[in-house]
């Protein structure tokens, strides 16, 4: 009898030893997966994203003025930005809107994806021309290459943009004035007024239209 219950008992007590042990060592947690960076995205595929909500808005939805915006959640890289503005326009409304594309939420009432912004009567300018979505051919990433190799043949902008290389650089895709065709407008600088220069790249070709300072 004391063997069995000596027996009986010891089992009870490995038990015991082992459940506390398990307590005391809890598995470890599962490592936490790294976010993955918000990525920006070049203007051409803004506009796409942008169109794809002008359209049933207007059939005849046509392009006056495509420009980056920035945004601290996506980084800006060569050619490619968190924000893309738009401002479509309908012919047969006689109404330009203005549309928005970001990849994420942000401040300033930036919201992900694309938004559809207020509308406004359109009066038309023999130096704004409007243009449609299949003249543009050429991203903003192919506009910059284009863009960088002008400058470098030219001395004294090539030394400028050496002399600052952490510069921002601007897109605006527009057809105004007399240029014959609609073009990507690389800005290297915050601004246009701001800017050391600007190049033209024809939206359609990728080829170089003109340098301006």
């Amino acid at each position: 009898m004391n063997r069995t219950f000596f027996s009986i008992s010891a089992l009870g007590l490995l038990s015991i030893a082992l459940t506390g042990c398990g307590d005391a060592a809890p598995p470890p947690k599962k490592a936490e997966v790294a976010k993955k960076p918000i990525e920006p995205v070049s203007g051409q595929s803004g506009l796409f994203q942008m169109f794809q909500i002008a359209r049933p808005w207007a059939p005849d939805a046509m392009i006056l003025k495509v420009e980056n915006g920035d945004i601290p959640e996506a980084k800006a890289q060569p050619g490619k930005y968190g924000l893309w503005r738009a401002t479509f326009l309908s012919p047969s409304k006689k109404i330009k809107r203005d549309y928005s594309f970001a990849v994420a939420d942000s401040d300033g009432g930036v919201i992900q994806g694309p938004r559809a912004g207020g509308e406004a009567p359109y009066n038309a300018s023999p130096l704004v021309h409007p243009f449609t979505i299949q003249d543009v051919h050429i991203d903003t990433t192919a506009a910059l290459e284009t863009a960088l190799k002008e400058v470098a043949k030219d001395k004294a902008m090539a030394k400028a943009l050496a002399d600052n290389k952490d510069i921002p650089v601007q897109y605006i895709l527009d057809w105004t004035g007399t240029n014959p065709k609609p073009y990507w407008r690389v800005v290297f600088g915050a601004s246009v007024s701001q800017s050391l220069f600007s190049i033209l790249i024809d939206a359609g070709t990728g080829e170089f239209v003109k340098k301006m300072h």
